[in-house]
C-alpha cells in the first residue's frame, strides 16, 4: 500500500472520528440544556408551590367552602385561582368601602362591603348559567354525535372522547375532562355522573340517564340518542323564545337597581354633603335604610318574577 493512499485512509478515519466526536458533542449539549431546563423548571415549580398564593389555595381547598367555590369557578369557566378570586373580592370591597364612606356617607361603606360580595358572587352565577345554557344548547349535536359513533361500533367512553375533540367548548373541555377522568380510571358511570353535577340541566340529566341505562343493561341506545336528539332540540328553540320574551323584565329589574343607587349620587351631586346630614340623625338614617331595603327588595322581586324553571 502506497503512502500516498494510507495517508487518504487516514484523513478519512480523522474525518469520520471527527464528524462522529462533533455529533457526540452536539447530543451531550442538548442533554444538558434539556436536563438544566428542567431543572431549572423544576425549580420554578417548586418555588411557585411554596409562594404565598399556593399556600392560601392550598389552605383555602381544605375548607368545604372553598373546595366549593373552586368548583363554582371551574364550571364558570373562568381561569383564575382560588386565592386570586378571593384577594380580587376583598380588594374590591375594600375600594368601595373607602369610596362610598367618603363619597356618600360611613353607612354606604358598611353596605358596600355586602353590596360587593353579592355582585361578585351574582356575577360569577351568571357565568355559570351562561356556560350551562351554552353546553345545554350543544346537547342536541352532542347526542348526534354520540348516536353516530355508537351506530359505527364505538364503545361509549370512545364516543364522548371523539366527541370531545369535536365539539367547541363548553361542552368540549366537559367531555375532554370526563374522558380523562376515565382514562385515569374512575368508572364510567362516576365519570359520567360527575358531568351531570358540574352541569345539572333537565336536559343534559336525561342525556346521562340514557346513557347510565344503556351500559348498565344495554338496548337501542342509537335510536334514543336520535329521539333525544330532537327533543332536546325542539326544548332548545323554546328556551330560546322565553328568554327573548323575559329579557325587558329582567332589564327592568337592573334598571331599578341602577336607578337607586344613583339616586344617592344624584341628591349628593345635587345639595352636597345631604347624604351625610341625614345619616347623622336618626329618622334620617331609617329612611336610607327603608328606600335601600325598597328598591332591593323590588330588584329581587322582579328577578324571582321573571324566573321560569323550564
Amino acid at each position: 500500500m502506497s503512502l500516498d493512499v494510507l495517508a487518504l485512509l487516514l484523513a478519512a478515519l480523522t474525518l469520520a472520528i471527527g464528524v462522529w466526536g462533533f455529533r457526540e458533542w452536539g447530543v451531550g449539549t442538548i442533554e444538558r440544556r434539556e436536563l438544566a431546563s428542567r431543572g431549572t423548571l423544576e425549580e420554578q415549580l417548586d418555588r411557585r408551590r411554596r409562594s404565598p398564593l399556593a399556600r392560601l389555595d392550598a389552605l383555602l381547598r381544605t375548607a368545604e367552602f372553598g373546595s366549593k367555590l373552586e368548583r363554582r369557578l371551574r364550571t364558570a369557566g373562568l381561569e383564575m385561582k382560588l386565592s386570586t378570586f378571593v384577594l380580587a373580592v376583598a380588594g374590591a370591597s375594600v375600594v368601595a368601602v373607602v369610596f362610598l364612606w367618603q363619597a356618600l356617607a360611613p353607612i354606604f361603606g358598611i353596605v358596600a362591603i355586602f353590596g360587593v360580595v353579592a355582585g361578585i358572587f351574582g356575577y360569577l352565577k351568571r357565568q355559570e348559567e351562561r356556560r350551562k345554557e351554552a353546553f345545554t344548547a350543544q346537547l342536541p349535536e352532542l347526542a348526534r354525535v354520540l348516536s353516530n359513533a355508537t351506530q359505527a361500533g364505538l364503545a361509549l367512553p370512545t364516543a364522548i372522547d371523539m366527541a370531545a375533540e369535536e365539539l367547541d367548548d363548553p361542552a368540549g373541555a366537559e367531555l375532554r375532562y370526563t374522558a380523562r377522568s376515565i382514562q385515569l380510571g374512575q368508572p364510567f358511570e362516576e365519570a359520567i355522573t360527575d358531568l351531570r353535577d358540574r352541569m345539572p340541566s333537565r336536559e343534559i340529566g336525561v342525556l346521562i340517564s340514557t346513557l347510565l341505562v344503556s351500559s348498565r343493561s344495554g338496548g337501542a341506545l342509537v335510536s334514543s340518542l336520535r329521539n333525544i336528539s330532537q327533543t332536546l332540540e325542539s326544548r332548545k328553540e323554546t328556551r330560546r323564545e322565553i328568554k327573548t320574551i323575559l329579557g325587558e323584565s329582567t332589564s327592568t329589574a337592573y334598571a331599578m337597581l341602577g336607578m337607586g343607587v344613583g339616586s344617592y349620587f344624584l341628591i349628593n351631586t345635587l345639595m352636597p354633603g345631604a347624604i351625610s346630614n341625614m345619616a347623622e340623625s336618626t329618622a334620617g338614617l331609617v329612611i336610607i335604610l327603608v328606600t335601600m331595603a325598597l328598591f332591593t327588595i323590588g330588584f329581587i322581586a322582579v328577578l324571582r318574577m321573571t324566573k321560569l324553571d323550564f
